[in-house]
């Protein structure tokens, strides 16, 4: 998952693409990470290169919730739990803002699901109470992370959109005490995750790592990753041949995405020298000399920079110096997806492509009324981005999750939501606005969008139509790979 804009995006572990590696780099750089992709209960087969996309109408009218449900969610609900009265349901939201390297990094994330809270207050609640959003400012620091999670399990009924790059250690949230003094744990809804969180079964998210998390001990370990991007470009451009670049800043980044790049590599990508490099999203443009060499040497076509949007820039730029034109595909993780890609690399970086496992809400934004209503209420698209677009897909699925409970006639409390989570959340898309995904299986969807920087603007490659993903089955490959040695 790459912190899913990444994600497994690639981030954390696979694809949306979102990452958070070579973090220090990138944000540095101001350059802002992020990841995704949602599921969707209707879509609609289209044969073709692209495969099966969601439809625009379908989508548009697609709910998480049954409307019964929705309506009984605004009604009172018997609840007995840790942060819940009979007027309010508090949720933590942790998440790294005040800090030195980047000040106010995931403020977006923050403001966005306040904006959700004020919405859901403003249409009769949830579970018949008003939802209140206790913020807890984790700093990259992992003893503020951890100080977060206590405070918050002391008080709140759930994790709602956690994006603390520091928290490793999960200990606090699976014994976390119910209203009864048990510790069966505190559902953490994240926005971005990547191992050791990423396989916590007390934690959810929109990408998972799927088949990994149950083999990770094995030799070798299974992987289900998405492949979607790279069946288009290899059905695309014929004969492709490259390199791929992955973060060697956190050690766990190589698990989960070295075995996409082979995936990707079955496909038709032949790889060229070693074919998976790792390199450090601190490095200057100096460093990336050798990779740019062998690029030139086999007269590569191929370059998928899975590090950061700062490495991608310097590697173009290095390229362009060094004279390099046979490259049909420059191809960058989710965190590029951003206006402040080109503001960083300029024209240097026209052409590069992402996938995504979210809508690209640059542009897909008013074709989805929920994701419209956000971005309006927020300010417009300079106030967005995508980190906050994966916490507000997480608080999407709290709410979802906590209907689902109301809907059942059970008691409300941290059993039952993680019994939904556990057994319900099989075809959750957030309103459309990610592809249809098994979040209680901790999935991968098979649903993308890829996207590509045309003139400075992000533009649709595939799916063109607004609103829609490319959903073949085709689009994820299992595959077994050692990466753990």
């Amino acid at each position: 998952m790459r912190p899913t804009n990444e994600g497994p995006g690639r981030g954390a572990g696979q694809r949306r693409r979102i990452r958070f590696g070579g973090m220090v780099a990138a944000l540095a750089a101001a350059v802002l990470l992020a990841t995704g992709c949602s599921s969707g209960s209707s879509s609609s087969s289209s044969s073709a290169a692209t495969s099966s996309a969601t439809s625009a109408a379908a989508t548009a009218g697609a709910s998480s919730v049954s409307a019964t449900a929705a309506a009984q969610a605004t009604q009172s609900a018997p609840a007995d739990e840790v942060g819940i009265t009979a007027t309010t349901i508090r949720v933590g939201l942790i998440a790294d803002v005040d800090t030195t390297l980047a000040p106010g990094l995931f403020q977006d994330s923050v403001n966005a699901i306040d904006e959700w809270a004020k919405e859901v207050n403003a249409n009769g609640g949830l579970a018949g109470r008003q939802v209140v959003v206790d913020f807890c400012d984790s700093k990259l620091d992992p003893n503020a992370s951890t100080a977060c999670v206590i405070k918050e399990c002391q008080n709140d009924f759930a994790l709602v959109g956690t994006s603390a790059n520091a928290l490793s250690d999960m200990s606090d949230i699976d014994s976390c005490k119910d209203a009864a003094g048990k510790g069966i744990g505190i559902p953490n809804l994240a926005a971005f995750t990547f191992p050791p969180m990423a396989c916590d079964p007390d934690t959810y998210t929109g990408v998972g790592l799927g088949t990994y998390c149950s083999t990770a001990t094995q030799k070798p370990q299974t992987y289900t990753v998405p492949i979607g991007d790279a069946r288009y470009f290899a059905a695309k451009y014929s004969g492709l041949n490259g390199i791929w670049l992955y973060d060697t800043d956190v050690p766990t980044f190589k698990i989960t995405q070295t075995p996409e790049f082979q995936a990707e590599s079955n496909v038709g990508i032949k790889q060229d020298g070693e074919g998976f490099y790792g390199v450090s999203g601190e490095d200057p443009e100096s460093a990336l000399t050798p990779y740019v060499q062998q690029i030139k040497a086999s007269n590569a076509s191929y370059v998928y920079d899975d590090v950061t949007p700062q490495s991608m820039v310097l590697l173009m730029k290095e390229a362009k110096l060094q004279g390099v034109n046979s490259v049909k595909v420059w191809e960058c993780n989710s965190g590029c997806y951003d206006p402040s890609f080109y503001q960083l690399g300029g024209a240097t970086v026209n052409g590069t492509y992402a996938s995504l496992n979210d809508l690209p809400w640059m542009t897909d934004y008013t074709a989805n009324p929920t994701l419209d209503k956000l971005i309006t209420g927020l300010g417009g698209v300079s106030k967005f981005n995508n980190n906050a677009l994966e916490g507000y897909v997480m608080a999407l699925l709290f709410q979802d999750a906590v209907s689902k409970v109301v809907a059942s006639g059970q008691t409300l409390d941290r059993a039952s939501l993680f019994n939904v989570l556990n057994h319900d959340e099989t075809a959750f898309n957030a309103d459309g606005i990610m592809g249809t995904t098994d979040i209680s299986a901790h999935g991968v969807s098979d649903c993308q969008v890829l996207v590509q920087l045309v003139n400075g603007a992000w533009q649709r490659v595939d799916p063109t139509t607004p609103n829609t993903f490319d959903c073949s089955t085709a689009n994820l490959s299992t595959l077994k790979m050692n990466t753990s040695s």
